[in-house]
């Protein structure tokens, strides 16, 4: 399930910054869109594995 969320993230995020440089009109907002989507692919198994190794209430 995790990695279905970081592939859709990731995949998406190139995307959208692929067709920012086509884009004829707020190509920068979708640039950044983009970048910050790829940034949250990068996160999600970051976050995951500490939520895994630091259980709460420890």
């Amino acid at each position: 399930m995790l990695f279905v969320l970081y592939a859709i993230l990731l995949i998406g995020g190139m995307w959208l910054v692929g067709v920012a440089f086509a884009a004829p009109t707020l190509s920068s907002l979708i640039f950044v869109a983009g970048v910050l989507c790829i940034a949250a692919a990068v996160a999600v198994p970051i976050t995951a594995q500490r939520m895994d190794s630091d259980p709460p209430g420890r």
